[in-house]
């Protein structure tokens, strides 16, 4: 059983929330509620949870400030948001784990069901990039993300990649100064997450940092070359939207 408590301002939230859990999932224990950031602390303190769904807005304060008050962050953690879809995309980059307002009952089982894969070590190092990357309104901005490890999670800059190479269920990321981590996400996962900021998909196997793209060449049904003199086949189904994104890029 996972002990849980509820940390949301808004009652009726709660309610739902509480409800759903009760319904839906079996393998959880409600040890308390509160909602605000002081009572939160306390319940925290008090009852040594396994997890905490934590609203981000409450009257004294943030979820974060209620992070910030904790001597250790020892518990899986899922954010309660109300958040725009593109806000959303901070939580993914910082790894962690979401639930939308208005709640609803499929979303909240799903991410209950990832509960055993979110790994909490550098808990603290995930919530400042979270922060971070949620104080950024602009969408194109340098942007950081978390990627899993062995032992935790590395903090690195989008802008320093120059492609991903997706390998079943695993994903090659390549770096510029010629380092690489190997990732257990899908590279469809990082496409959603990277596209906005300027990767684009050129194949079933490969997305690129679009910046680092030098030229395309027609030679093989379709290249390009990369300024780490890297040479990537181009499929015929991403073929169009590259090229097109090459004319923009000239215009």
């Amino acid at each position: 059983m996972l002990k849980t408590v509820i940390i949301d301002d808004d009652y009726v939230s709660r309610l739902i929330l509480r409800d759903m859990l009760e319904k839906f999932l079996d393998n959880i224990e409600i040890m308390g509620e509160a909602g605000t950031v002081a009572d939160g602390v306390k319940l925290i303190e008090k009852t040594n949870p396994d997890l905490v769904l934590l609203d981000i807005s409450m009257p004294d304060g943030t979820g974060f400030e209620l992070l910030d008050k904790l001597k250790l962050i020892n518990f899986k953690l899922i954010f309660i948001t109300a958040y725009s879809e593109y806000a959303v995309k901070a939580f993914k980059y910082s790894a962690f784990d979401y639930i939308i307002k208005p709640l609803i009952v499929d979303e909240l089982t799903k991410a209950i069901k990832r509960i055993p894969h979110i790994n909490q070590v550098d808990n603290k190092v995930r919530v400042d990039t979270l922060k971070e990357n949620l104080l950024s309104t602009d969408e194109t901005a340098s942007k950081t993300v978390a990627l899993p490890e062995i032992n935790g999670f590395a903090i690195i800059n989008v802008g320093d990649i120059i492609r991903c190479e997706g390998k079943r269920n695993y994903t090659r990321i390549i770096f510029k100064d010629n380092t690489e981590k190997v990732v257990s996400r899908t590279l469809l996962e990082f496409e959603h997450l990277l596209a906005p900021l300027g990767f684009v998909r050129i194949h079933r196997s490969h997305l690129v940092n679009f910046p680092n793209v030098v030229r395309y060449l027609k030679s093989d049904g379709g290249m390009v070359e990369l300024k780490s003199g890297e040479l990537l086949k181009v499929s015929p189904k991403h073929k169009e939207n590259l090229l097109n994104k090459l004319l923009c890029n000239k215009l």
